[in-house]
């Protein structure tokens, strides 16, 4: 099961992200009975394992953080290696489910790296300082593209006015042109935009956007013990479409939607 999650603990103002939000004050009592009855919802699936966005090389101070949440959750800052924020979606949905569920461990699944990644040094150097002045102005073109500001908009304003399993209802809301498609359909436009024939440049982006996610996915299937059946990963919004596509086709593995656990 491919939970898409917005990051908890981002705001526009401290990050590069360009879909980042603001959810509000995850620790305070309300958004804190929303986790609860989110991950309430989760748990009726019976995960055997919790995955999580957290590099697999982390994979000891993850269990140390997972131990000392267990414990007492105010105690994660005294965890060595630990840098997350305590309202991190790892923690508030990734840990506090795993918790309810009597899990001994968390699973580390992440291979991060830049979309530039695959780039010359040269051809880095072509780019601008943000890979958001490289995206296609969705107004200079003429299929529906997504507009990164409209699209931030409309995630904020149904954060500002809804619960969280509301919101996690409408982000996981399948099929192309939903809000989790976003990021693709940007990352195509512009490889697409700014290639010509035989030059793949641009093309690079997505190359390693799809090769981040088809090592998550290799990452996805070492996890499960030899008799687990289930495995829950929270992981960003962006990643799922792929992450979707990509466990869809393996003949191994069979994505479900959380949909009908987020629904009354």
């Amino acid at each position: 099961m491919l939970l898409g999650s917005t990051h908890l603990a981002q705001s526009p103002g401290d990050t590069q992200n360009a879909y980042a939000t603001d959810p509000g004050d995850i620790l305070g009592e309300k958004r804190q009975r929303e986790l609860e009855t989110l991950t309430h919802r989760l748990a009726d699936w019976e995960p055997d394992r919790i995955a999580v966005e957290e590099r697999v090389s982390q994979q000891s101070v993850i269990d140390a953080a997972y131990a000392a949440y267990r414990d007492d959750p105010d105690t994660l800052t005294a965890v060595s290696g630990w840098e997350r924020d305590r309202s991190n979606e790892t923690v508030q949905i990734g840990f506090r489910l795993a918790d309810k569920l009597g899990h001994d461990s968390v699973a580390a699944v992440d291979y991060f790296q830049s979309p530039a990644a695959l780039l010359t040094d040269e051809e880095k150097q072509q780019l601008p300082d943000s890979l958001r002045a490289v995206l296609v102005d969705p107004d200079t073109v003429e299929y529906p593209l997504p507009d990164a500001a409209e699209s931030n908009a409309e995630k904020q304003q149904r954060l500002d006015e809804g619960s969280l399993v509301e919101f996690y209802q409408w982000l996981n809301t399948p099929g192309v042109g939903a809000a989790m498609w976003n990021n693709d359909m940007n990352f195509y436009a512009t490889a697409f935009e700014n290639s010509e024939p035989g030059d793949y440049t641009a093309v690079k982006l997505m190359t390693a956007w799809t090769q981040r996610n088809l090592r998550i996915a290799s990452n996805i299937w070492n996890v499960p013990a030899k008799d687990d059946e289930r495995v829950l990963v929270v992981y960003g919004a962006s990643h799922v479409p792929q992450l979707g596509q990509i466990l869809t086709g393996a003949p191994m593995m069979a994505p479900v939607s959380p949909l009908p656990y987020l629904t009354d």
